[in-house]
């Protein structure tokens, strides 16, 4: 039986799951207002708090991931429907024979990378469903492909080797050479890769016994035919160029003062032209091709709302002022504890700041001036200092429903919330326990 093509569509279970958490959150930080002293919201502000929040600060770059978001949707759908995304997978296999478990490494280090040395989180989740895909492909499973691309570039992300976003913002603010003291970033980086691969391989591994096991013998046995298509190959080149461009331009948005801004709309361009693009190779008329990217965003659309409702609790806490009193509390908190414990209790703070401010170097903005002078009186170096701001900032991205690109990513793949953390919750246990590793020996040498 043919497999029904379908693009990216939004799981009502995952929408759902992903509905109800954020909504009990939203209830929570509104109580949270009433409790905790600070200038107040009125109930109609927070009950219209996901409107509201488009017209904010954040508003902007929320009203950018939406549009990113869409395009995405339609982008995906007509190469679907194109079939190219199903020959290019099948290239992909054959390529690959035996040596998958490589394919998985070099892609894991691939996004590692692209998160540690340039910073990319928001611009890879383009790529989350072809990992996703592939990895399906391959035998193993979606959350095999969220594992080694999603989870890979936010792990690199949280590392912050030559991070602009994280580590370059927040060192200016400390005072530091920027990108200095790079050793223990670049030990987190070899440490985290390390997990990436004791966590994913035997998963995939076991994921392609249980495929095997529902195949019989022959069947298993039998490599994928693959014969190329004229047609698809060109749309398959289309593709790669569309893919090369984004990393030229991801790249260059280090470098160019004011890309980084408007990096989110050129690389949504640039998908947008890969899908008509890849449409007309396979010689597709252009009003079935533009028909197929209008379902495609109208399946995604689902997830917009989800968006809106994450980032309203920044809004709602902004809005009644109660940021700046939990902050305040927190920093004499630290401040009374021994130094070992004080720089575990900056990771875990940032990490708690990191659930309500998404942004990377917003967090930044927000703590570095109350924890320069916070680890200055408490002996704790701010080279450490920072490197304990990246980590919660950045791996807590993968667990947290309030990261627009974790709700993003698992919904384009139609995984659940519940899914995701039950398979996920081990890797965090290591990344865990590396990190408050790196902390306390960087504390002892004096990093």
């Amino acid at each position: 039986m043919k497999k029904e093509k379908k693009g990216l569509t939004i799981s009502v279970q995952s929408f759902l799951t992903a509905a109800v958490i954020l909504v009990i959150m939203m209830i929570v930080t509104y109580i949270l207002t009433l409790v905790i002293p600070g200038e107040g919201i009125p109930f109609w502000k927070w009950l219209l708090s996901p409107v509201l929040v488009l017209g904010s600060d954040q508003g902007m770059t929320m009203v950018a991931v939406i549009l990113f978001l869409l395009v995405l949707g339609g982008t995906f759908n007509a190469l679907d429907r194109s079939g190219t995304m199903d020959y290019m997978l099948r290239k992909i296999v054959n390529f690959a024979g035996d040596r998958k478990y490589i394919l998985l490494a070099l892609v894991t280090l691939f996004f590692l990378s692209m998160g540690a040395f340039i910073g990319s989180f928001e611009e890879c989740v383009p790529m989350v469903p072809l990992a996703v895909a592939l990895a399906v492909a391959m035998g193993w499973d979606a959350l095999v492909g969220l594992g080694m691309s999603l989870g890979a570039v936010a792990c690199g992300f949280a590392t912050g080797v030559l991070n602009p976003f994280t580590t370059g913002v927040a060192q200016t603010l400390m005072g530091l050479p920027v990108f200095s003291g790079v050793s223990l970033r670049l030990l987190t980086y070899v440490l985290i890769y390390g997990c990436l691969l004791l966590f994913l391989i035997p998963y995939a591994k076991r994921c392609e016994q249980k495929h095997l096991q529902r195949q019989n013998a022959e069947s298993a046995q039998t490599t994928i035919a693959f014969a190329k298509e004229p047609g698809k190959e060109a749309a398959v080149r289309c593709f790669v160029a569309t893919i090369v461009s984004c990393f030229v331009v991801i790249l260059l948005s280090v470098f160019v003062k004011g890309l980084s801004d408007y990096l989110m709309i050129f690389v949504a361009i640039l998908f947008l032209i890969a899908g008509i693009g890849c449409c007309v190779c396979v010689r597709m008329r252009m009003g079935k091709a533009w028909s197929y990217f209008g379902h495609g965003v109208l399946s995604i659309l689902p997830s917009v709302l989800l968006i809106m409702m994450a980032g309203s609790m920044q809004y709602t806490m902004t809005e009644a002022g109660i940021m700046d009193t939990i902050l305040d509390y927190a920093v004499r908190l630290i401040a009374g504890m021994p130094v070992y414990g004080g720089i575990l209790c900056i990771f875990l703070f940032a990490m708690l700041v990191n659930f309500f401010v998404a942004s990377g170097s917003a967090e930044a903005v927000l703590l570095m001036p109350l924890l320069g002078p916070l680890a200055d009186s408490c002996g704790i170096s701010r080279q450490l200092t920072v490197l304990a701001y990246n980590y919660g900032d950045g791996f807590s991205n993968l667990i947290y429903f309030t990261n627009p690109c974790l709700l993003i990513a698992l919904s384009l793949v139609g995984i659940s919330y519940g899914k995701w953390l039950r398979f996920s919750i081990r890797l965090q246990l290591m990344i865990l326990t590396v990190c408050c590793g790196i902390l306390l020996l960087g504390t002892a040498v004096g990093y």
